[in-house]
């Protein structure tokens, strides 16, 4: 420490000394106070608890503090008893607060706790029925964590708390989110209060990417707790949109449909944002559209800033520009004077340095992606009316009716994922495996990863016999199965699919039995049953 630190230490603690004991009391109290607010943000728990606990609890700030605290423990009874009080009511956000809490209280009520002590998380069910993801929930989070150590430089605090819920509505009841803007914009889970929230797999007709899922949420988390909550929110988004894949081996479709080219796309028929101009929440945002843009936009920017881009004209290629940055956020610093610290130049100029970039990086995108308003996208129409009346002769065992309806389709599936895996299914069921592997195009050239899609190939493979039982083909099925789970886990054709081409002795059969099982009793479309 320096002299003049040393100086000004002690002039402060002179000072301090020479107040009135009780103005002395007064300030050491909101000081004690501020740092527990500060360990709920850090999600230190302990922290916060013991500070807290030598406080009078019948104070309104602290009852305050104490009730953010019980939402990020997920004790939500214990937050509406501690916010109630007309007292704390009179507090800044302490009514939005309280609405959260009474929301929580009511969609957990009666829920099932699952530890997961290998992994150290803690799951919350609302239903018993989703008890055979929590092995998923926890190889994600494990691995992630050490993702966000390295990429970020943040520490995660263990336990970590994840919430399954069985709807929106329930999602929108715990985290403040309006129903409305979950359904415009299709959210399935959000991290807030120190938690992961998430939708059940079991909801969406076609199941979700559930561990990049949590990874992606797990990620805001963590941003919160390394900046103390001072990420702007282009860089919460476009971090952990960056950062939802790094914890497993890349997939071709993982860039078939580049960030940077739906910005610029997105860009170019304004439908893209100011970075600093995105609003309160992605979520928020007016259509599922614009919603894409955004996180394209978001997640070129960063990942040029971040030093994935080095090569390109301007772009940095220090791959520790995130955790200084995230580092600088901590210390209060505003997004300009951080960047200013961390790079030498400020956001403003930082974009005028990517938005030209990025214009370069256009190039056609398939009708699919669904960015030009009024123009159906494939499989919309005649074509979709088409896939459902194939799907339910599918689900009724009419096999070769179902072809009738779905061959004419096979053109769109190398764009068209879903329709691809239906045509190549009915051709399955109908006997004619080459047909159905002819249906599926290569997986190196999917557009988008479908747990459909990769369901039926393991169907297709595991028909094929190449190779005999045990050899090469099984292994393929077996892997293509794994991928079918990790976008649709209870989907019975892929879980059980897994469970059955699983190695004998592989630590996953297990898991992949229970999901079979779990998947068995989902009241689901009956495209995929046997």
């Amino acid at each position: 420490m320096s002299a003049a630190r040393r100086c000004a230490l002690a002039a402060a603690t002179l000072a301090f000394a020479l107040l009135p004991h009780a103005e002395r009391s007064a300030k050491a109290a909101l000081s004690s106070l501020a740092d527990a607010d500060r360990a709920i943000t850090e999600m230190d728990v302990e922290r916060a608890r013991s500070i807290l606990a030598s406080h009078d609890p019948a104070k309104p700030k602290v009852s305050l503090l104490l009730g953010k605290l019980a939402l990020e423990t997920g004790e939500c009874d214990d937050a509406v008893k501690h916010l109630s009080p007309e007292a704390v009511q009179a507090l800044p956000d302490a009514g939005a607060l309280l609405t959260v809490a009474r929301g929580c209280a009511r969609a957990m009520a009666a829920t099932i706790v699952v530890d997961d002590p290998v992994h150290a998380v803690r799951v919350r069910l609302q239903d018993d029925a989703d008890r055979a993801i929590v092995p998923l929930i926890g190889d994600a989070i494990a691995k992630q964590r050490a993702v966000l150590k390295r990429d970020l430089g943040v520490d995660m605090p263990t336990p970590t708390r994840v919430d399954v819920v069985r709807d929106q509505f329930s999602l929108a009841a715990m985290t403040g989110l309006p129903h409305k803007a979950a359904q415009t914009t299709g959210t399935v889970a959000i991290a807030k209060f120190g938690r992961v929230i998430v939708l059940s797999p079991r909801a969406p007709e076609l199941g979700y990417a559930l561990q990049d899922t949590i990874a992606h949420e797990y990620t805001h988390l963590a941003l919160t707790r390394g900046t103390l909550d001072g990420a702007p929110l282009w860089l919460q988004e476009g971090v952990a949109k960056r950062e939802e894949t790094r914890w497993r081996a890349a997939t071709p479709a993982d860039e078939a449909l580049p960030a940077d080219a739906i910005a610029a796309a997105g860009l170019a028929k304004g439908l893209g944002r100011p970075l600093d101009g995105i609003g309160p929440s992605v979520a928020l945002l007016p259509s599922a559209r614009e919603a894409m843009v955004v996180y394209a936009e978001v997640a070129s920017f960063v990942r040029f800033l971040a030093g994935d881009r080095a090569g390109a004209a301007g772009a940095p290629a220090d791959a520790t520009m995130l955790p200084r940055l995230v580092a600088a956020y901590a210390e209060g610093l505003e997004t300009d004077a951080a960047l200013k610290k961390v790079s030498g130049k400020d956001l403003k100029e930082w974009n005028a340095i990517w938005r030209p970039w990025v214009a370069t990086q256009a190039k056609p995108l398939p009708a699919s992606v669904g960015l030009d308003a009024g123009k159906p996208a494939a499989g919309h129409g005649k074509e979709a009316r088409s896939l459902r009346l194939g799907e339910l002769l599918l689900g009724r065992g009419h096999a070769k009716a179902a072809r009738t309806k779905l061959d004419p389709l096979e053109p769109l599936g190398l764009e068209d994922v879903l329709l691809g895996a239906r045509v190549a299914l009915a051709r399955l069921r109908a006997g004619d495996v080459a047909g159905a592997r002819a249906a599926l195009v290569d997986p190196a050239k999917l557009l988008a990863d479908l747990g459909a899609w990769w369901a039926t190939r393991g169907d297709v493979l595991a028909a094929s016999g190449v190779g005999g039982k045990g050899g090469a083909s099984a292994a393929d099925a077996f892997s293509a199965y794994g991928a079918a789970v990790a976008h649709d886990p209870l989907s019975e054709q892929a879980a059980c699919g897994w469970a059955s081409t699983a190695p004998a002795g592989d630590p996953v059969a297990a898991v992949a039995r229970d999901l079979c099982d779990a998947a068995r009793q989902r009241q689901a479309p009956p495209v995929g049953r046997d």
